[in-house]
């Protein structure tokens, strides 16, 4: 019987998108702040959409491993 994977475990993948996604705004960030003419930039865009995604999947990562955690957890209090 393999033991159940602990929370940290399952977050692992959803955690590094979400780290990932920050990055990537703080660095869009750092550019626009730089300099604001050149928001209707390709590349600020590239990097404003793709950091907005990629963090918005490790949120939905990370939310989905709370609950497959807590549904694992219940389930098994529950023999």
């Amino acid at each position: 019987m393999n033991p159940m994977p602990t929370l940290f475990q399952r977050c692992a993948l959803g955690l590094w998108f979400l780290g990932l996604g920050l990055l990537g705004l703080l660095r869009w960030w750092m550019r626009y702040a730089r300099d604001a003419q050149v928001f209707h930039d390709a590349v600020m865009h590239a990097w404003l959409w793709g950091s907005l995604a990629l963090a918005a999947f490790g949120s939905i990562a990370i939310l989905r491993a709370f609950a497959a955690h807590r549904r694992d957890r219940t389930s098994t209090q529950s023999r």
